[in-house]
């Protein structure tokens, strides 16, 4: 994963920005039912923080340059290897003005699109915050987690997130799960007819968070998409929900880690049980499930 370096190209998946047509109503989800901090206002986007980054989640009024997923970038010299990486590779990839630096709170940034169109942020020095979160409901959150992507081009899209260092820990069907550091996955890749953020994933404490955040889900009438269940690829236990814009949001905890020995990434078949090993099914988000894939192997 390192190509090489002494370190390693990019270190962490280290928030989203995401584009909504009510800021107000995805925000109260976002605060005061999902349980994250809102912290500023900047530039006519919200921000939150779930750990100790200054913020982890941006929601913005149908933001001009849409929304983007950030990935922290070892350093500027490590940066620069990688625009020169994806631009060889056939990708877009441009630096930053110092206003969309202020607006993702880094020092530095490459502005790129996978084949998909999905915009990755690549950021150095990420602000962080020097104190404790404290958001308005104790939903047990210990940290962001990671991402799942749309991607309609699977084969290029794992190009560029290779491009970066990135390896494939496991595959259901052609739904790839990434690694970038020592955990099964950050990111996730659902083949999909549309480009985009799936979902949101954010580490909590244990089960038993997992457990009291379904329960009050339920209770709040928040529709859950998905669990709680368990990814048999990466023992991850996880909860979908859905707030206001179609917006998923995910409560994770247990994921396997790698013992730092190469293997080779495991195929599992796309059935249900490859996606829960618990039972749970999405009947309404299609990647999330097997309908998306199979109708386009179908066609």
């Amino acid at each position: 994963m390192n190509n090489g370096r002494a370190t390693p190209l990019i270190s962490s998946v280290c928030y989203v920005r995401l584009a909504v047509s009510e800021p107000s109503a995805s925000a109260r989800f976002v605060s005061d039912i999902f349980g994250l901090q809102r912290v500023a206002d900047q530039d006519g986007e919200i921000a939150f923080r779930s750990d100790d980054r200054f913020r982890t989640v941006s929601l913005g009024h149908e933001a001009p340059d849409g929304e983007s997923v950030g990935i922290e970038v070892w350093d500027d010299e490590a940066l620069r290897e990688i625009g020169q990486r994806l631009r060889e590779a056939g990708f877009t990839a441009r630096e930053a003005t110092a206003g969309e630096c202020r607006r993702r709170y880094v020092q530095s940034s490459l502005m790129a699109e996978d084949a998909s169109g999905n915009r990755i942020d690549l950021v150095v020095r990420p602000t962080r915050s020097g104190r404790r979160c404290f958001p308005a409901r104790d939903a047990g959150i210990v940290a962001f987690h990671g991402v799942g992507l749309r991607t309609t081009d699977h084969v290029r899209d794992l190009a560029f997130w290779r491009a970066l260092g990135a390896e494939v820990s496991d595959w259901v069907g052609d739904i790839a799960y990434v690694r970038i550091d020592g955990l099964h996955h950050r990111v996730a890749l659902y083949p999909s007819k549309r480009n985009g953020i799936l979902y949101a994933a954010f580490e909590v404490e244990a089960l038993d968070q997992l457990m009291q955040n379904s329960y009050f889900m339920q209770e709040s009438q928040i529709r859950v998409v998905q669990g709680p269940g368990r990814e048999p690829a990466s023992r991850q236990m996880f909860l979908h929900v859905e707030g206001p814009d179609g917006l998923i949001f995910s409560y994770v905890n247990g994921m396997a880690t790698f013992d730092g020995k190469p293997r080779l990434a495991r195929q599992f078949p796309l059935t249900a049980t490859s996606l829960c090993d618990w039972g749970s099914e999405s009947k309404d988000v299609p990647e999330l499930g097997a309908a998306v894939e199979m109708r386009r192997r179908s066609a």
